[in-house]
């Protein structure tokens, strides 16, 4: 009897204890959750079909759900905002459909919509049979990431000089991007890419870094560039590389054509050079004829040639320029310059400096005034100038002359 007694002693113990340990009622009712919501990535100004997973995710069915959409000053639901369905068995899922609506001009961001949900529980007992209860209602809540798009556009773009002609440096461009998405841009760059006849003035003058642009807003990219001398005029495309992050840290790349116009320009070249005397020494006076031809893409008025002189060269201009007159495009014209030779000069090669200048075409609204350094090579031989050789040679006949004349004179008085 003792020992039956101390059995139910330990017996009643665990009861106690086991009475004293809560029971968990997970599980045990019907629980009405979303498990799945798609599309989640939206944007500014959207108005998408959204796809809620609704579940019950309990051991009770589930009646008359009922789903209350609460929208916020960006994100809203649109038509009706009240979902009904009659009935989930537990564990089971069902798919239903709502229109969402984004505002224009939302910030990036994370925004919540917050649902109400109210429901019956429904399930059955020995003694009651079958039971449908209102449950507690529920706060849940969708969640969507809005990501503006970014679209960056080059909305102006200006040169100075205005008027962009062959040969000129340090072109100064500038193109005004804005960004019409609204999505902000970081990190932004802009690459001026320079084509044939092109060049950065400098090393680094076709990169400009913008930083930060907002929706809505527009940043000014400055860039120099040289245009080659011989280009032909015409309208020409230089690629404009610009390289942005969104608020994600994602990397994109897009490519913008700025357009310039390369204004007509006269050009020479030198066709033809005639020396006189065709071989040049020391102390000879010299008719250099230079001959100039029109190769450039513009009439040229008052055309003229002027000689550079260098002091290492052995030559003394008495006429240092010459005028031409004008000269249309394809057009030649000769200009002579003299000079005298010094006495004595190396003989040697020399690159003469010419310097060809003219005013453009005022019929064609160009008033500007261009200058064109050519080289022309004149050689001085060796040995004296002619006249001197001419001196000399005078100079040994009359001594013979005076030489025979003595022996005629001196042989006629010894007869």
């Amino acid at each position: 009897m003792i020992r039956r007694g101390k059995i139910i002693a330990v017996i009643g113990l665990i009861l106690l204890i086991a009475s004293t340990i809560p029971v968990s009622t997970a599980g045990s009712h019907a629980n009405i959750v979303i498990t799945d919501v798609k599309p989640t990535d939206l944007s500014p100004g959207d108005t998408r079909d959204v796809i809620l997973t609704i579940k019950n995710d309990g051991s009770r069915d589930a009646r008359h759900i009922t789903l209350n959409f609460q929208s916020t000053s960006y994100v809203s639901v649109i038509g009706s905002s009240v979902v009904y369905i009659h009935s989930l068995n537990a564990w089971t899922s069902k798919d239903v459909t709502i229109k969402v609506h984004v505002a224009e001009g939302t910030p990036d961001g994370t925004y919540e919509v917050p649902i109400t949900c109210s429901f019956d529980e429904y399930y059955y007992t020995a003694t009651q049979g079958y039971v449908t209860a209102p449950m507690t209602p529920t706060q849940l809540g969708i969640v969507f990431n809005v990501r503006g798009e970014i679209i960056i556009d080059v909305a102006d773009v200006t040169t100075d000089p205005t008027e962009v002609r062959p040969g000129d440096d340090y072109v100064t461009v500038t193109a005004t991007l804005s960004n019409s998405g609204e999505g902000q841009a970081k990190e932004v760059k802009a690459v001026l890419e320079c084509p044939e006849g092109f060049k950065p003035s400098k090393s680094a003058t076709n990169i400009a870094y913008i930083g930060i642009l907002n929706p809505g807003s527009q940043s000014v990219a400055t860039f120099h560039i040289d245009v080659e001398d011989g280009i032909r005029d015409g309208y020409y495309s230089l690629p404009l590389r610009i390289t942005y992050k969104d608020t994600n840290n994602n990397d994109y790349s897009i490519t913008r054509d700025l357009r310039i116009l390369v204004e007509p320009k006269p050009d020479f070249e030198v066709t033809s050079v005639k020396i006189s005397p065709e071989t040049i020494r020391s102390g000879d006076h010299v008719r250099l004829e230079i001959t100039v031809k029109n190769t450039g893409s513009e009439d040229a008025k008052s055309v003229e040639i002027r000689a550079i002189r260098k002091a290492t060269q052995p030559f003394d201009f008495d006429e240092r320029s010459c005028y031409i007159g004008d000269l249309d495009v394809g057009e030649e014209g000769t200009g002579a310059l003299t000079f005298d030779v010094e006495n004595p000069a190396d003989a040697r090669e020399y690159l003469l400096k010419v310097r060809i200048r003219c005013t453009g075409d005022p019929d064609a609204g160009d008033y500007n005034v261009y200058t064109f350094d050519r080289t022309v090579p004149v050689t001085v031989s060796p040995g004296a100038a002619k006249h001197e050789m001419q001196a000399r040679y005078a100079i040994f006949i009359g001594a013979l002359i005076v030489l025979f004349g003595g022996i005629y004179y001196y042989l006629k008085g010894r007869k």
